[in-house]
């Protein structure tokens, strides 16, 4: 007796958590609306996705460059995201995760959620809520990294910091496979300057 309602116990338990699991990761249904206290026991732990499957995967590369304003001067433009990579890179065992600041913040600045993309291509710009906050939040990470890796010309005197930082962002579109050897389908990139930020 014992055995049997032990065993009933796991199958239920079974039962419960793959029920749980589907509704969680499938479609936007109103079951899923009704069960939703249910499905949020998963989270964070045992939350399903799609995410493993790539449904929007990579199609351009993301690059930063920044100058700073030094007693009322600004510097040369220098690349900030290449030389975090290239520190990541330069250690395979114990590297070096810093490359994660510039990474995440560029996601973070032109981040869109899917309704705004849905809003766009059906011409509806003006529906469109413009999500600020999280813009400027991105830029000022940004902007605080790059003030520590683009020094004043004069670093030796401690009063040369810098008072603000000017953003330059590069967005090199990447051609489609079948046209990867192909020179001409390669477009010119895109770039995107940021007004400076006071630091």
């Amino acid at each position: 007796m014992q055995k049997s309602l032990l065993a009933a116990t796991g199958v239920a338990v079974a039962g419960t958590f793959g029920a749980c699991a589907l509704v969680l990761a499938g479609p936007v249904t109103p079951i899923k609306f009704d069960v939703a206290p249910v499905t949020s026991l998963l989270n964070p732990h045992l939350s399903q996705n799609w995410q493993l499957f790539a449904p929007d995967p990579i199609s351009d590369e993301r690059g930063v460059v920044a100058r700073v304003r030094c007693q009322g001067e600004a510097t040369d433009w220098t690349d900030i995201s290449s030389s975090a990579i290239a520190r990541t890179q330069s250690s395979r065992f114990f590297p070096d995760r810093e490359s994660r600041i510039v990474s995440n913040a560029l996601v973070e600045r032109f981040a869109q959620d899917d309704i705004s993309k849905r809003l766009e291509t059906r011409g509806k710009e003006d529906l469109v809520p413009s999500d600020v906050g999280t813009e400027r939040r991105a830029e000022r990470v940004l902007a605080r990294y790059a003030a520590l890796r683009v020094l004043c010309p004069s670093a030796m005197n401690a009063d040369d910091q810098p008072s603000a930082v000017q953003l330059r962002y590069v967005v090199q579109s990447l051609p489609p496979w079948s046209k990867r050897s192909d020179d001409a389908a390669r477009a010119e990139p895109r770039i995107t300057d940021s007004e400076w930020i006071p630091l």
